[in-house]
């Protein structure tokens, strides 16, 4: 097997794999704080449904 086709194969790999780390990272960075209010907004509606619907229950 030729190494300098194995070295240019791990290269490839090995730049793609730390490149998706960083720019996942970067994103997470970025829209953590959205995330969290969504999170937080489908709770507090989950939350109303919960009692409106033990409210029609009784």
């Amino acid at each position: 097997m030729n190494v300098d086709i194995f070295i240019l194969f791990l290269n490839c790999i090995l730049t793609t794999v730390i490149s998706s780390v960083v720019v996942i990272r970067i994103l997470k960075k970025e829209y953590k704080p959205v995330l969290d209010e969504l999170k937080n907004k489908e709770m507090e509606k989950e939350k109303e449904s919960q009692k409106t619907d033990s409210y029609n229950v009784q």
